[in-house]
């Protein structure tokens, strides 16, 4: 049965939609379209691209994160350039090139206004949805300034409906707003930490940001606001059928080094999910 599907953002917790999209293939559903926001656009464009999620699962397997970040770009302590040398290798340079129709969200920062990216440049796109404000620079793009879609829309379900048809499938994997803070440990504080890092030439993205209280209490106030928004969205579009993986409340958007268990929770949720679905038309 063909399928619209729709991957939302959540950083490391994105790679639960690895196992998602391989109990999508294992019930013969098949995605026609695809929106989605930040890590779910990557993953999103390596499976529209034609990569199984076997695949996938072993290209982000294998990426060094420290080769990944890189300095020197303005609005961020971190740019994009590292990450853009990364899906350069694995995918193709237009939205053109892809198997499965591709839309993304970013959100312009000069205008405050949503933009949705469906042609062109597919590598710096996807840099744009990902780059989170104030940890990741803004990416230039056909002369905007563009940063993480999810702002606006971190589960584009109104999105996937101007694309097709078919019933929509809906993976939201976005931090909960009640993870617990920790005020009472004390800690380095995010400049103590970058300023280490950047001495000892050790910059590593969990090392930098896993745990710090500065960024923990920056990364709530994220994502607060984009519950309340997205359930607002699902509201009004309501998907087909919404999953959500059970990944723990502290599994945070740091932790890549989770990528088995993020893609197991993935796949065990998505696949029950799927097993009791009875969709009619």
């Amino acid at each position: 049965m063909n399928i619209g599907l729709v991957l939302g953002g959540g950083g490391a917790r994105g790679l639960a939609h690895i196992g998602a999209l391989r109990a999508i293939d294992e019930h013969s559903l098949k995605p026609v379209a695809i929106s989605a926001c930040s890590m779910g656009a990557i993953i999103g464009a390596a499976y529209a691209a034609g990569h199984n999620p076997r695949e996938i699962y072993e290209i982000v397997d294998a990426i060094k994160y420290s080769q990944v970040l890189s300095f020197g770009e303005k609005g961020g302590l971190l740019g994009s350039k590292g990450l853009a040398k990364i899906l350069s290798k694995h995918l193709p340079k237009t939205f053109e090139d892809l198997n499965i129709p591709l839309k993304l969200t970013t959100v312009d920062v000069q205008t405050g206004s949503l933009l949705i990216l469906r042609t062109g440049d597919l590598i710096t796109a996807l840099t744009a949805t990902s780059a989170l404000p104030g940890i990741l620079s803004p990416v230039s793009y056909m002369g905007r300034h563009l940063v993480d879609g999810g702002l606006i829309n971190g589960l584009p379900v109104d999105i996937i409906r101007t694309m097709t048809l078919a019933p929509v499938i809906a993976i939201d994997v976005a931090a909960p707003p009640n993870r617990e803070l920790s005020f009472e440990t004390q800690k380095p504080s995010m400049l103590e930490q970058f300023s280490k890092l950047v001495k000892e030439r050790k910059l590593s993205f969990d090392k930098l940001f896993k745990r710090g209280l500065t960024i923990e209490l920056f990364m709530k106030s994220y994502d607060i606001p984009q519950k309340i928004i997205t359930d607002m969205r699902l509201s009004l579009h309501p998907p087909e059928l919404l999953i959500r993986p059970k990944l723990d409340n502290q599994f945070g958007v740091e932790d890549f080094d989770k990528l088995e268990q993020a893609f197991v929770l993935g796949y065990q949720e998505t696949s029950e999910r799927l097993d009791n679905w009875n969709y009619k038309k």
